[in-house]
C-alpha cells in the first residue's frame, strides 16, 4: 500500500474525464503538437492550461453537484485502483465553476463521504493550493483568509501548496509572512522548486522559507548548496516522473532523478502530479521511477514518514 503525496484534485478536468471524457483528448493532443516541442517547460504546461480552460468553458453546463459527487466517487476509484493507503490532495479553496458548492468546505465533506462509502482502506488530507502566478490581490486574500481562519475551509486542509514562476518572487516576498505565521500554527508548508525554472530561484526561495516537502524537485539534483539544506532540515522530494518527461524537464526513461536522489541521501516519493492532465496512474509513474524493488521499499516508507494529517 502506497502513500500518494503529490496529486493535484483538478476538479475542472476530473469533471471532464467522468462527464464528457472525450474531451480530455483535444487537452492532450496539445502535447503532440509541433508547437509543444518547441517551447520549454513552463510554456508547455501553460499551453495544456489554456486549452483545459478554453475545453470547461465550453461547458458550462458541467459543473454540478451531481457531477462532483460522481467526480469523488472516481477519484475514490483511482486510488484503490493504485493501492493507495494515504493521499494528499492539493485542491482549490473557491472552486468558483461548482456554482453550487461553497467552495473547499462542501468539496472536501463530498469526498470524504466517497471515501466512507467505499469503505477502502484509505485515509486523505488536504493541501490548499496557492497559486503565485495569479493576481496578487486574489492570492494576498486566500493566503490571509486561511492564516486568519476567516476561510471557512481553513481548519479542514492540513497545510498548503505553493506554485510560482520567476515573474512571481515580489508576491512571495510580500506574503512570506503570513507563510511564516501559517508554519508557526502548525500548517505544514509545500512549495513547487527544481522543476519549470533554474535553481537561482529555487535558492532565493529556500533562503526565506525552507518547506516541509518540495513538489519534483529533480533540478535541484545539481547544486549543493541547495541539497546540504535539503539534507539539514529532511525536505522531502515528491517527485513526478510522466509529467517531468511530458513537459521536457527530464527524460526519466534515460535517467533516474529519485535513484540519484537517494543517492545524496534525500527522502523522495513518486507521484502522480495532474494525473488526469497528463493521462497518467500511480503504477505509470512507478514504472518510470528506474527504481529497484529494495528502493521503492525505501519510497513507500518515506512516504508514510512524511504524508500530512490533521493540524
Amino acid at each position: 500500500m502506497y502513500s500518494l503525496l503529490h496529486c493535484h484534485f483538478e476538479s475542472a478536468l476530473r469533471a471532464l474525464a467522468v462527464h464528457k471524457p472525450g474531451t480530455l483528448g483535444e487537452v492532450r493532443a496539445v502535447a503532440s503538437s509541433s508547437a509543444f516541442g518547441l517551447v520549454g517547460p513552463a510554456e508547455r504546461l501553460l499551453m495544456l492550461w489554456r486549452t483545459v480552460k478554453h475545453t470547461a468553458a465550453s461547458e458550462p453546463d458541467l459543473f454540478t453537484v451531481e457531477t462532483f459527487h460522481r467526480v469523488a466517487d472516481a477519484f475514490v476509484e483511482e486510488m484503490v485502483a493504485d493501492q493507495v493507503e494515504h493521499v494528499d490532495v492539493r485542491i482549490g479553496t473557491s472552486l468558483r465553476r461548482w456554482r453550487d458548492l461553497r467552495g473547499a468546505v462542501d468539496a472536501i465533506a463530498i469526498l470524504r463521504k466517497a471515501v466512507a462509502r467505499s469503505e477502502a482502506e484509505l485515509s486523505v488530507s488536504f493541501v490548499a493550493g496557492l497559486d503565485f502566478t495569479k493576481p496578487l490581490d486574489e492570492v494576498e486574500r486566500v493566503v490571509t483568509g486561511l492564516a486568519e481562519g476567516s476561510d471557512p475551509a481553513a481548519e479542514l486542509f492540513a497545510g498548503v501548496d505553493v506554485n510560482l514562476l520567476p515573474a512571481d518572487l515580489a508576491k512571495f516576498d510580500r506574503l512570506l509572512p503570513v507563510l511564516r505565521q501559517l508554519r508557526a500554527d502548525g500548517w505544514k508548508i509545500n512549495v513547487h522548486l527544481g522543476e519549470l525554472f533554474d535553481n537561482d530561484v529555487s535558492r532565493y526561495v529556500l533562503k526565506r522559507l525552507v518547506p516541509d516537502r518540495i513538489g519534483h524537485g529533480v533540478l535541484l539534483l545539481d547544486d549543493l548548496e541547495v541539497i546540504a539544506v535539503l539534507r539539514e532540515h529532511d525536505v522531502c522530494l515528491d517527485m513526478c516522473p510522466v509529467s517531468n518527461t511530458v513537459l521536457n524537464v527530464i527524460d526519466w526513461a534515460s535517467s533516474s532523478p529519485a535513484k540519484r536522489a537517494l543517492d545524496l541521501g534525500l527522502p523522495v516519493t513518486i507521484n502522480t502530479d495532474d494525473p488526469a492532465l497528463f493521462g497518467t496512474t500511480l503504477r505509470a509513474n512507478l514504472a518510470l521511477s528506474g527504481l529497484t524493488a529494495a528502493e521503492l521499499e525505501l519510497v513507500v516508507d518515506t512516504g508514510r514518514k512524511h504524508r500530512y494529517g490533521p493540524r
